[in-house]
Formats: C-alpha cells, sequence, structure tokens
C-alpha cells in the first residue's frame, strides 16, 4: 500500500541478478555522495574501507568507485580505486563466498602499484573464517551501513543526496538487511490491532453486509480483514499502513467510480482494484471512547458499501 522508492521500484526487473542489482544500487548511491556531498561521500567509504584510522582518503585526490572488475582471479564486485589505493568488496547477499575467493582476490591485488592494497567483504550475515587467508581486511556488514547512512543523513544539505539515502535505507529495510529495534510499544500495540480487526468485524456485522460465506476472515503477511459478499468487497487493515482501514472493491473493472459523483471517504484506484480510506488520526479516532470508535467505523463501512453498490457496473 506504500509508496515505493526508486531502488525498489527498479529491483522488479533485476530479480534475477540480486546481489550484482544490490550492488549496483549501492555503488550508485556512494558516487553521488562523493559529487554532491564529498565529506560524508569520504566518511561512508572511510567507514566501508578502513581498519582502525590506518589510512584515509584524501579530500583532494580523484576516487573511482566502479562494479564487476574483471581479472585473471575472478570478479570482485566493486573496486574502490585512487591514485595510492586499490581495495576489492566483495558483496553478498545470503550466498556464501565462492572458493577462496578472498585468498584469490588478494592475489589479484599483487600486481597492482598501489601502496594500499586489501579485500574487504560486505555481508548480510556474520561469517566465520577458518583460514587467515580468507579472512578479508574489514568484514562489514549491511546494517552497519545502513546505521552510517541514517546517522549521516541530518547532515546532507542535497536533496537528492538525502532522497537517495532514504530510498536506499528503505530498500535494505525491505531486503531485510536491516530491522527496526522491537521496543515496549509491542505490548500494547498487538493487541490493539486485534481489538480494532474486532472493531471492524463488528460493525460490518452491524450494518448488515454479508461475509463471505465460505471463509469471511482474510489474513495474510501484510493485512488482515474480511472478504465480504462473494469475494468481491474486502474490509481491513494493511500492516504497512495500520492507521488506515480501507474497503476495497476487488476487480474494479466491475465498477465506475464516475457514477457517484460526490464521494464521502477518500478513493484510490490500483491496477486491479480501488478503495475507500478511513485514516484514523484525521478522525481523532484514538481520543473518542469505544463506542463511538465503533459507530465511526459502522458509518465507514456502510457508506462504503452503499456507494461501492451505486458504482457497479451491469453485465449480461
Amino acid at each position: 500500500m506504500s509508496d515505493e522508492n526508486i531502488f525498489s521500484a527498479l529491483a522488479k526487473y533485476n530479480s534475477a541478478r540480486d546481489e550484482n542489482y544490490l550492488t549496483e544500487a549501492f555503488v550508485f548511491l556512494l558516487n553521488s555522495l562523493l559529487l554532491k556531498e564529498r565529506t560524508i561521500g569520504l566518511e561512508i567509504l572511510t567507514q566501508l574501507c578502513v581498519n582502525n584510522n590506518e589510512f584515509s582518503f584524501d579530500e583532494d585526490k580523484a576516487i573511482s568507485i566502479s562494479t564487476q572488475e574483471t581479472t585473471e582471479q575472478g570478479t570482485p564486485d566493486i573496486k574502490v580505486f585512487s591514485p595510492d589505493k586499490m581495495i576489492y568488496i566483495e558483496v553478498k547477499h545470503d550466498s556464501p563466498l565462492g572458493y577462496k575467493q578472498i585468498e584469490r582476490y588478494k592475489k589479484a591485488l599483487e600486481s597492482s602499484p598501489a601502496t594500499i592494497k586489501h579485500v574487504n567483504l560486505l555481508t548480510r550475515f556474520a561469517v566465520d573464517f577458518s583460514e587467515a587467508e580468507e579472512r578479508p581486511y574489514k568484514h562489514v556488514r549491511w546494517y552497519e551501513v545502513y546505521n552510517w547512512l541514517s546517522n549521516a543523513r541530518t547532515r546532507v544539505q542535497d536533496p537528492i543526496c538525502v532522497y537517495l539515502i532514504d530510498s536506499f535505507n528503505s530498500f535494505l529495510e525491505v531486503k531485510q538487511m536491516s530491522l527496526q529495534k522491537v521496543s515496549w510499544e509491542y505490548i500494547n500495540g498487538v493487541p490493539a490491532l486485534i481489538n480494532l480487526v474486532n472493531m471492524v468485524e463488528v460493525a460490518i456485522q452491524g450494518v448488515g453486509i454479508p461475509f463471505y460465506s465460505s471463509y469471511p476472515r482474510a489474513a495474510g503477511w501484510d493485512f488482515k480483514g474480511f472478504w465480504l459478499e462473494d469475494k468481491k468487497f474486502w474490509c481491513g487493515i494493511h500492516y504497512d499502513n495500520p492507521l488506515v482501514i480501507t474497503f476495497e472493491m476487488i476487480d474494479k473493472e466491475k465498477f465506475n467510480a464516475k457514477l457517484v459523483d460526490t464521494r464521502t471517504y477518500e478513493m484510490k484506484e490500483g491496477k486491479e482494484r480501488m478503495w475507500f480510506r478511513l485514516p484514523l488520526e484525521d478522525k481523532h479516532f484514538f481520543s473518542l471512547d469505544k463506542d463511538e470508535q465503533l459507530e465511526e467505523i459502522a458509518k465507514f463501512v456502510k457508506t462504503a458499501y452503499a456507494e461501492a453498490q451505486q458504482m457497479r457496473i451491469e453485465k449480461e
């Protein structure tokens, strides 16, 4: 239900090469920061590449960050290059390291004239290294990248870079590279959600809308609600937008929104369906007592259902 960011949207067309896309997106962000917010870009690059302040990237020296460097020992995902530095970074999502991959990339760096030559590793999970040759110079986890970008974001001035950081971090959340902390609100939050869904069920019953007889309750990983009639309608909550109750017309080809000139509630349209929205915060819902809350939901459900009936297109 939520709006997609640019990285998540483009990822749909790159599912077959998931790690490569993740790498390209990250390098695009790094290069954008180096170009438009160089101080921040150097800060992130240092956190990614440097251990214990052993070296630094110079503000006034050119830095090149590219992907898929071809060598006789394989193809490192990221190459960070400046006149005196050459750093390979192998990127992993869920897949394991290849056979002697770190060792081979170290060997590939031997012919480089750079004075600083390292192989780093960027992964989602921790990795155990049984041999010294397989141990990277620095092992970074994706949640660390997320945290570095989050901390730097407040100091970024360029609006495009702000957008790119927000979008990339949102993309990492979608891919579960970084998870939000479970806080004490969980104790009351889950029961409150269940109470709200129960209130929606009672409201539907109260206004006399027929449930789908075979299995009225409809729940999944990202929603919880109820099928109505012969699954022509659905009413409930989407977890990514829990402050909005929706009443949905499942097949919008069977409805014509123009048949109702003035709709009581806001309506949205997707590719296959249409839905009415009841934003709870706009109604000061949480300041109402339980009977007033039920009345507000019942009014929404009854009105949405009535207007949806008016929008129906009769077909032979």
